[in-house]
């Protein structure tokens, strides 16, 4: 797509996405043009030299006079779900954000607002979801499920036939068995290798990794 674009969240999320954007342009690959960023905790300054243009609710007010697309570059499943409704109200569209140096084999999909970072492999007939962010070098192995407003850390390996439900985290160098499921909310942490199935809701912890206590959240 072309057009121009406003990233939401000007932290380290929305800096990686801005430079995947611009990668893509420099490779010569289709990819908006990045006009500034939204973020309620930064309203003014700049990033990476281009403009902090105000709140979320600047972006949620030009949307549909001056067809704005947008991207969330947000960690949080739940932050990216509750912006995703109220900016999809108001008539924003989403753009995605693919680097340039990824790998994604026959049969992927990807789904509108997924961020994927530079390294990344992706085995064939695996779904990303909806503003799903898949980050640096990590690895999603065949016929994966990987649920809408999920984020999979850098360094991450899902194996084959693995599904996460919505909104699920998992974290740092984290590894995920052929076969098993991750329920909606499920946490994993850093460096966790997981070889069961992880309920909703839960935050699994160690190698191998187990359930952890609410206190750990």
């Amino acid at each position: 797509m072309r057009g121009a674009v406003v990233i939401v969240g000007a932290g380290g999320h929305g800096k990686g996405t801005l430079e995947i954007l611009r990668a893509r342009r420099q490779a010569g690959l289709d990819a908006p043009e990045v006009i500034g960023f939204v973020d309620d905790a930064h309203s003014d300054g700049s990033v990476r030299g281009l403009p902090l243009l105000g709140p979320v609710a600047w972006l949620a007010d030009r949307a549909r006079g001056e067809q704005l697309w947008g991207i969330l570059a947000l960690a949080a499943p739940g932050a990216k779900r509750a912006l995703d409704e109220r900016l999809t109200a108001a008539g924003v569209r989403w753009a995605t954000a693919v680097h340039p140096s990824v790998l994604l084999a026959g049969g992927v999909q990807v789904e509108e607002g997924a961020i994927i970072g530079a390294g990344v492999v992706v085995a064939y007939d695996t779904r990303i979801g909806r503003h799903t962010t898949v980050n640096l070098n990590a690895t999603v192995g065949h016929d994966c499920r990987i649920g809408d407003y999920s984020t999979v850390a850098p360094g991450v390996n899902i194996t084959g036939n693995v599904t996460l439900g919505t909104g699920v985290e998992v974290q740092t160098n984290a590894t995920i068995v052929p076969g098993l499921s991750l329920g909606d909310g499920a946490r994993i942490g850093p460096g966790s290798v997981i070889l069961r199935d992880v309920g909703a809701g839960e935050f699994h912890f160690g190698n191998p990794a187990r359930k952890m206590p609410e206190s750990f959240r």
